[in-house]
């Protein structure tokens, strides 16, 4: 079987062989999928890419990304050839600048990357984009999310306490995966609003907390009243930093909104309009967060219109309402979700076509 140097062992003893994997620190903590050198190569066919093609550098440790290294923690975490395209696509958009994906990895927020897919392919490999949406019982959401976490883990050395110095963290640092729901979906998915073509298949990353429970009922109204509150707890790093969010609206609650004439647009710039502390309510959480909001300002992260004086005046969490991703998921009842972002840092939305 391969080892994560590409370089391979042989073994007759099935047992000890998933011991070493723990021994040598090849394991996040759950059991593996052994990597052997059938199953890598069977990952690698699927892509239709060199072995030893660089796909970018995994950081902190910044360890090379080939295929055939990223196959091997494919295999580890569950995957199929099928699914292996879908990883590698998701490894290319978190390479992206604005994803700061060092500065994810290393941070004491406990963000991490969730990979959201879109297309024909979410249902062809039978992704889950409804009930449960972000828990168990998928094959694809959680090897996809798995080889993910597990790069990460080998090729970058994100280790806890070592290098990634997430204070709490959170169990999306296993397996953070999810597909939108397109069919009982009353808008354009994602990745079209993203660029993409219609009917292509593509993910998405962004880093985010998990999940926030927001008990949306009522008329679209009412239902947003509550995702602002949600969207805008002083706990937040949106609240202080700005950056991006997410929030995930369930197919029900997306018919609703349709069906009284909202759009998408019309929706995030509600929430954008609304989701907001007053200045004087943010100073009540200490001069660190004030000397923060200032730092950033100077750098040029916030726009200096955030800087006010006024005790009243209203600070919006994102820059603009476009930095408010919206993703229709989970089953038809009344329950949404709000999934902060690690602020102005980084982790930004990245949209790439599978395949490409």
């Amino acid at each position: 079987m391969l080892n994560l140097s590409g370089t391979s062992f042989e073994t007759d003893d099935y047992e000890q062989a998933i011991e070493t994997f723990y021994e040598r620190g090849w394991s996040d903590g759950l059991p593996i999928v052994l990597p052997t050198r059938k199953l890598v190569e069977s990952l690698i066919a699927a892509s239709g890419r060199d072995r030893d093609e660089s796909l970018g550098e995994m950081p902190p440790k910044n360890d090379n990304i080939t295929v055939e290294k990223l196959a091997v923690n494919a295999v580890m975490g569950g995957c199929t050839p099928e699914l292996f395209p879908i990883v590698i696509a998701a490894v290319q958009a978190m390479q992206a600048p604005e994803h700061n994906l060092n500065g994810v990895i290393q941070t004491t927020h406990m963000c991490t990357t969730l990979t959201i897919v879109n297309g024909p392919i979410a249902k062809r490999l039978n992704f889950n984009s409804r009930d449960g949406v972000f828990g168990n019982g998928f094959r694809a959401n959680a090897a996809v999310g798995r080889a993910l976490r597990l790069a990460m883990w080998n090729l970058g050395g994100a280790v806890p306490g070592k290098t990634d110095m997430c204070t709490l963290s959170n169990p999306a640092e296993y397996a953070f995966c999810i597909a939108e729901e397109e069919e009982d979906n009353p808008w354009e998915p994602l990745h079209v609003e993203r660029g993409c073509p219609a009917g292509s298949d593509a993910v998405t990353v962004f880093a985010c907390e998990g999940p926030h429970s927001a008990d949306c009922h009522g008329s679209p109204g009412e239902m947003l009243y509550v995702l602002a509150d949600t969207m805008a707890a002083l706990g937040n790093n949106n609240i202080h930093t700005g950056g991006q969010s997410l929030v995930v609206i369930n197919p029900r609650q997306a018919e609703e909104f349709a069906k009284a004439g909202w759009t998408k647009t019309d929706i995030r710039e509600h929430l954008w309009d609304n989701a907001r502390r007053t200045l004087a309510e943010i100073k009540l959480t200490g001069s660190f967060r004030s000397n923060m909001r200032a730092s950033l300002i100077q750098q040029g992260r916030q726009p200096l219109r955030f800087n006010v004086d006024s005790p009243t005046a209203r600070i919006p969490l994102t820059t603009t309402p476009e930095d408010i991703h919206i993703v229709v998921a989970g089953g038809r009842t009344y329950f949404a979700a709000v999934c902060p972002g690690w602020g102005s840092y980084g982790g930004y939305a990245v949209t790439r076509q599978i395949g490409t």
